[in-house]
């Protein structure tokens, strides 16, 4: 989404500059025209169809990207059959899985107010499937996630992925005690497991694609999907990477390296000029142009996961201090510690009655040392996580 704003962007300023270099104040009709932006594509077979549709405002507002967030959309097929994609409101558009028949030839169809846009009516190819998701680790500190795949057929040339990351991170210290507004509690245990263990999330924002065509063999071999530090917060735990791969029109590929060259180019007038970005959707009752290209395609899944065991010399430490500091309710400083510390343990004092201690001040980490949230966030855990007690009874 960031590269294409900011491919638009610079291809409306370049299309003046060339012939102006005086300040320049947008009067045109280009200048309110609100290009549609669809990025996506329709998947058959097994999984859902995830559209953004998304509208470029003129060339004096910044050329951002608005979401457009009131649309109808549907695919349709050759039959004239319509599947209704579900809007959340966000300008992103889902269907739900639909299983469509790979035999039949599809498009979108995008309705807002009282204009219609389709994109033309594509084949379906199917994609081979994902041979592995491996990673290894090189000389200098860090971890290379890869792919491997190959086409058996020889039938599909072009690749792209794309991928979803999730990392588990743990509090150095879990907090059995709160302390609020001089009051002393108990945490329960749900709470204290949500100050224990987040998890961080985070999918590839760069173009991932790659050709076989000019190669001696259809196989596409240890394409690195990511690569990251050994430091990193992702090697704490556990790491999942989830890995979708489609194959590619020859039509889209060449669409999408345009993107991907001009998105590399910025800068400079002695850079390539941004090339024609519009692909196969267009406006029914009007010239307005669309930028996307919607293809159709089955789509293949693999998940990596990765341990920290798993790496002998990982080299990351959870930036927090070993120890504790204990502090007494009594101390005058006791509440200058509260915005930037947390109870961890209680310290007692003599025994008041059998069995009974009184709290008279709490072992404190620091905020960010007790609660993962303030760090990672609230994100809930994956569905498929697997804690490690669970993975050893099983």
């Amino acid at each position: 989404m960031k590269k294409i704003k900011l491919i638009i962007g610079l291809f409306l300023t370049l299309l003046f500059l060339q012939t102006c270099r005086d300040p320049f104040e947008a009067t045109s009709k280009l200048s309110g025209q609100n290009l549609l932006v669809v990025e996506g594509f329709i998947n058959v077979g097994p999984g859902i169809t995830k559209i953004k549709v998304s509208r470029v405002v003129g060339l004096n507002e910044g050329s951002k990207l608005v979401p457009e967030k009131e649309a109808v959309i549907f695919i349709e097929d050759d039959q004239g059959i319509k599947y209704a994609l579900q809007n959340f409101n966000n300008g992103t558009y889902e269907s739900e899985e639909f299983n469509l028949n790979i035999l039949q030839d599809y498009r979108i169809r995008i309705e807002t107010g009282e204009k219609v846009y389709l994109s033309e009516f594509t084949t379906p190819l199917v994609t081979p499937k994902i041979d592995s998701v491996a990673w290894e680790s090189n000389d200098e500190d860090f971890v290379v996630v890869h792919v491997n795949t190959h086409d058996p057929l020889n039938r599909t040339f072009y690749y792209k992925w794309e991928y979803e990351e999730v990392w588990e991170v743990r509090s150095n210290f879990q907090s059995k005690w709160a302390y609020q507004n001089g009051t002393i509690r108990i945490r329960n245990s749900d709470e204290t497991t949500a100050m224990s263990y987040c998890w961080q999330y985070n999918r590839n924002t760069d173009f991932l694609m790659a050709s076989s065509e000019n190669l001696s063999s259809n196989a596409i071999r240890f394409f690195p999907l990511n690569t990251f530090s050994k430091t990193s917060p992702r090697l704490g735990w556990r790491y999942s990477m989830t890995v979708t791969q489609r194959t590619l029109t020859s039509e889209e590929y060449e669409f999408l390296q345009i993107i991907k060259r001009n998105s590399n180019d910025l800068g400079s007038f002695f850079d390539s000029q941004p090339s024609q970005l519009f692909g196969n959707l267009h406006c029914t009752s009007s010239t307005e142009q669309v930028v996307g290209y919607i293809g159709s395609y089955s789509s293949d899944t693999k998940q990596l996961i990765l341990k920290r065991n798993a790496i002998s010399d990982f080299l990351y430490n959870v930036p927090c201090p070993d120890n504790l500091e204990p502090v007494l309710l009594s101390d005058p400083l006791f509440d200058s510690y509260l915005p930037y510390w947390t109870p961890v343990d209680a310290i007692y004092g003599p025994l008041v009655d059998e069995d009974i201690f009184t709290v008279i001040g709490f072992s404190l980490g620091r905020n960010y040392c007790v609660d993962c949230r303030l760090t990672a966030g609230n994100a809930s855990k994956p569905d498929f996580w697997v804690d490690e007690d669970e993975e050893i009874a099983q």
